[in-house]
């Protein structure tokens, strides 16, 4: 078997797989800790989550490798809204001259380390470990080995560069700034944390940042400022003492300089201002209220036709990305005067934020981003008037479904992954909250503990579930595919004994509308969606009654 080399330790080790196995319920509540005795790899095949790894938070992606060492600890952040999906693989490390247990560590040099996998790598992996494993015997062992060597020479091929150059000492420089903006901050201050002299740091600032210090770092206290005049009623001064300004005057002078209106003007001018949605849901409500954002970031695969057409109407340009990536670049070059959306990491954050202000974190269910987005816009009538026809549909809705309310009969959304099964949470947003708590369907009883939007689900708890009505969401994904995991549901006995599915009550339901597109119009095709589907089912089966 072959070795490899930590550069810190000239000894020689091997390494044994000891398991492998997805990553289930407990990684998807915020507050699950998990306790690693041995070193391992945690794979995402989907989603991201934020975990917190030994004392540091961290943001774990989809394609992502991290390893982690012996006695590592993680605990969960934010993970239930945020797909995730992937596997743990647990292994020994033993030394070769002795075969006594050899102290792992990561090629980093900290107690963890990431790194992103290619494409077709990453395929493999994840065929690898879909595929129905035998019982172990000594040929498997030998595939789990190839299979864990893989993932270490991937890491050790990947292991960053630690020289020190320039280019990281200014970016030192500009996380101190975006750390302590609120200080005073001088150019050798910079220069030394840079690690270069005050002229240099000066030049290579701006061949970097393009600006001089002095102005990103004005630009950076404004835009801090504008974010204050948005989440907090605080007056100038106190604004201004807050993002490092020791003179109001000034502060006006340069707010001025920069946004073009007084703060005292800001929010009201706010909805003529270029704003920049970092999600189709988003730009939906906004427009609704009469706030046309300048751009919507979108990924193409999961763009809705009803967004597509929504966004054309109204001249909102679409910045097409891949999935689960937010391109800075194209963001910073339209020059945003104001940056929305849900979730960011912390990372993505400080990066935006160099940008313009950031709003962030804002709600996934539609009444209370409604609300929050009337509250900054000025806009409660538009929003009550929105809210209210939604509250009708959904209403004329329980109505025409008021049979199958009364019956109690258990309805889930089954959603085939190319990874495997999920079911949507009776507790979560979006198409949850309207299913199982607007309209006030019954979701299975033996589902009702998930706490993730989806979760986890083997074909023991679909069988256990054994719903009356089946909406079966096959998973639209860039890369992959949920039709060989389909084709395996339906040829399983657990699909032909279900009860929605002899009784021919198996609906499918579109990721891109489902998912992606549960806004304001989306509800509507959602609602008519759900309620042809239920009383056509009900009524035919009243007609057809099984004997």
């Amino acid at each position: 078997m072959s070795t490899i080399e930590r550069q810190q330790d000239e000894r020689q080790w091997f390494a044994q797989w000891q398991s492998t196995k997805p990553l289930g319920d407990q990684w998807m509540a915020a507050g699950e800790v998990h306790y690693f005795p041995s070193p391992a790899f945690l794979l995402l095949t989907d989603g991201q989550a934020m975990w917190n790894i030994n004392g540091q938070s961290i943001h774990a992606a989809f394609g992502q490798l991290i390893a982690v060492e012996a006695n590592s600890v993680i605990e969960v952040v934010e993970g239930g809204n945020l797909d995730l999906a992937g596997w743990q693989i647990q292994f020994h490390a033993f030394a070769i001259n002795n075969n006594e247990a050899f102290e792992w560590q990561v090629p980093a040099g900290d107690t963890f380390q990431q790194v992103q996998l290619t494409g077709g790598f990453l395929t493999g992996i994840s065929d690898y470990l879909n595929e129905e494993q035998p019982k172990q015997n000594s040929g498997m062992l030998v595939e789990h080995q190839y299979f864990l060597y893989g993932l270490l020479r991937s890491l050790y091929q990947q292991q960053p560069d630690e020289r020190q150059t320039t280019k990281k000492g200014i970016l030192r420089s500009v996380a101190y700034i975006q750390e302590h903006y609120d200080e005073v901050i001088t150019r050798e201050q910079l220069a030394h944390i840079a690690g270069i002299s005050p002229w240099h740091y000066s030049r290579k600032f701006s061949e970097w940042c393009g600006k001089r210090p002095s102005d990103y770092l004005a630009a950076y206290r404004i835009y801090r400022a504008q974010e204050e005049l948005l989440l907090t009623s605080a007056k100038s001064q106190d604004i201004a003492r807050k993002t490092g300004f020791e003179d109001v005057h000034y502060f006006s002078r340069r707010f001025k300089h920069l946004t073009g209106v007084s703060p005292k003007n800001y929010v009201k001018t706010l909805q003529q201002r270029k704003i920049i949605s970092l999600s189709p849901f988003c730009a939906e409500v906004l427009i609704a209220l009469g706030v046309v954002p300048h751009a919507v970031m979108v990924t193409p695969l999961l763009l809705s036709e009803h967004h597509r057409d929504l966004f054309h109407k109204h001249g909102v340009k679409l910045l097409e990305v891949p999935q689960y990536i937010i391109p800075v670049e194209q963001i910073e070059q339209a020059e945003p005067a104001l940056i929305v959306g849900h979730f960011l990491t912390e990372d993505m954050k400080r990066r935006l934020r160099t940008i313009g202000p950031v709003l962030t974190g804002l709600p996934v269910d539609i009444t209370p981003l409604f609300d929050r987005f009337a509250d900054l816009f000025d806009k409660r009538a538009e929003a009550q008037s929105c809210q209210q026809r939604m509250a009708n549909e959904v209403k004329e809705a329980q109505q025409r479904l008021k049979a199958v309310i009364e019956a109690k009969a258990p309805v889930m959304v089954l959603r085939v992954e190319p990874f495997g099964y999920r079911y949507l949470g009776v507790n979560s947003s979006g198409v949850s909250q309207l299913l199982y708590h607007k309209l006030g369907l019954m979701p299975p009883h033996s589902l009702k503990a998930g706490k993730a939007w989806f979760n986890p689900c083997s074909l023991e708890q679909l069988a256990a579930a054994d719903p009356e009505y089946l909406f079966v969401e096959k998973r639209v994904m860039e890369n992959f595919s949920a039709d060989e995991n389909m084709e395996k549901l339906m040829e399983s006995s657990c699909w032909t004994n279900l009860r929605a599915v002899r009784n021919g009550r198996v609906f499918y339901a579109d990721t891109r509308i489902w998912v992606d597109g549960c806004g304001i119009a989306g509800q509507s095709i959602i609602l008519n969606q759900i309620v042809s589907s239920l009383t056509e089912a009900r009524q035919e089966a009243h007609n057809n009654p099984i004997e």
